[in-house]
């Protein structure tokens, strides 16, 4: 059982259960672990029904600068996955409850108002080795922060209301659950011959800052489950709906749910194609227990409330997608196939304003881009579409009838570099993981 940890405070005081140095490398901060795993120690006890705060890093652990040179991305060490803050054990939680988790707060940290967004080749959906047009190059945008607005001098005449959000809310899995992940990845990993790209367990890049035993540090690092992936128990599920009053419902496997959170994202489009807007900050959360949740919800999976205050733009130009590839093979109902299809579309309308793929690739998944399903049921089609906010830029990306003119186009050109490194694929092999 964990050693409760109950900082002397008034009654209206929000205690802070962890606390971390952005400027300082993930790996040499205690309270922070990088896998999942069950026997990781519980860092401090929640009060459930009570507000609390925990600070976090960014998911690479400090790793990305706020500079004008992408050479950290290239050197960024993907192994060591999210570093998490956690995890807290839950009182009279129990394996088939769920926690119901209030998000009250998002936010960066008030000496570090500043975020990041990469692509890079293999990273995240729109990348496409088969095609030089839609080969993508190493780069980083850095996103400042005004309050809830944010820019970047990286992606000109752009900016936009956030959704600050935990990209990582899980509950520890049990042994059961762990031996489960392993094993339906790496079948998958077999019959897709790597090219799946499951983060399968393995020992480069694990941390626990706990002060453990060195034999219960090797087991952990040895078996637990990489955080790229979202899975039954949360995780890196990226929900950008998931800021200031919504709420999260996961699953409890292990006595006292071992929960932990990360990943903050400033903004993140649905979908996130790349990365979010990284971020180190703060959340503020509140925890409840729902007996038996798993069976009263019929849970699978994790389930969320949306919150009554997430930013909304209303006017949208949309792109749709169909699964139809660009052969023109027809596919029997490829949702990812239609929402790529989508997205390249609307990467190339926003190229033929002047901006550059990886600009236009790094707007579809920082700013508060909505996806959605349109139809499922005509086969052999799915339709996905894509829709861009016209009011977060600050001229007029409308259809329109004369075109667009040099001169617009020239405004965006001649608009600050966006740093960028070309670097060969083989030599980034190290960017298949999403995050």
């Amino acid at each position: 059982m964990p050693v409760a940890t109950k900082p002397k405070r008034t009654s209206n005081e929000v205690p802070t259960l962890v606390t971390v140095d952005p400027s300082q490398p993930g790996a040499s901060q205690a309270n922070i672990h990088t896998r999942w795993h069950p026997e990781i120690p519980c860092v401090a006890t929640i009060e459930v029904g009570k507000p609390f705060r925990v600070e976090c890093l960014d998911y690479s652990g400090s790793q990305v600068h706020n500079d004008d040179n992408a050479d950290d991305i290239v050197h960024l060490d993907h192994d060591s996955d999210h570093h998490l803050s956690g995890p807290f054990f839950v009182p009279n939680s129990q394996p088939g409850d769920v926690l119901e988790i209030e998000i009250l707060d998002v936010q960066p940290f008030p000496n570090h108002n500043w975020g990041y967004c990469v692509t890079a080749p293999e990273l995240g959906s729109l990348d496409d080795n088969d095609d030089p047009k839609r080969q993508t190059k190493v780069t980083k945008s850095i996103w400042d922060f005004f309050g809830n607005e944010t820019s970047s001098r990286h992606v000109p005449h752009v900016s936009f209301q956030g959704r600050p959000h935990p990209g990582v809310l899980g509950t520890a899995p049990s042994h059961q659950l762990l031996g489960q992940w392993k094993k339906r990845e790496s079948e998958l990993e077999i019959e897709t011959a790597g090219k799946a790209g499951c983060s399968l367990p393995q020992s480069r890049g694990a941390y626990v800052g706990q002060d453990i035993s060195d034999e219960l540090r090797e087991r952990i690092y040895s078996e637990g489950a990489r955080t790229s992936p979202g899975r039954e128990h949360g995780g890196n599920i990226d929900i950008g709906l998931a800021t200031r009053g919504s709420k999260m419902y996961l699953p409890v496997y292990i006595p006292g749910a071992s929960l932990s959170v990360g990943d903050l994202h400033f903004c993140q489009s649905d979908g996130e194609p790349t990365t979010a807007i990284e971020m180190a900050g703060i959340a503020t959360l509140r925890v409840n227990v729902i007996p038996q949740g798993i069976r009263q919800l019929c849970m699978k999976s994790p389930m969320f409330r949306t919150s009554p205050t997430e930013p909304l733009y209303r006017d949208k130009i949309c792109f749709t997608g169909l699964s139809v590839d660009r052969t023109g093979k027809q596919t029997n109902q490829n949702g990812l196939l239609a929402y790529r299809n989508a997205a390249f579309q609307a990467i190339e309308y926003l190229e033929s304003f002047g901006y550059s793929r990886e600009q236009a690739y790094i707007l579809l998944s920082a700013a508060p881009i909505e996806s959605r399903v349109i139809a499922t049921a005509n086969r052999p089609n799915f339709v996905i579409s894509l829709g861009i906010p016209t009011e977060i830029f600050d001229f007029d990306i409308l259809p329109r009838s004369e075109g667009i003119t040099d001169q617009e186009k020239k405004r965006i050109i001649q608009g600050p570099a966006i740093p960028s490194i070309t670097v060969d694929r083989k030599v980034a092999n190290g960017f298949n993981h999403e995050h």
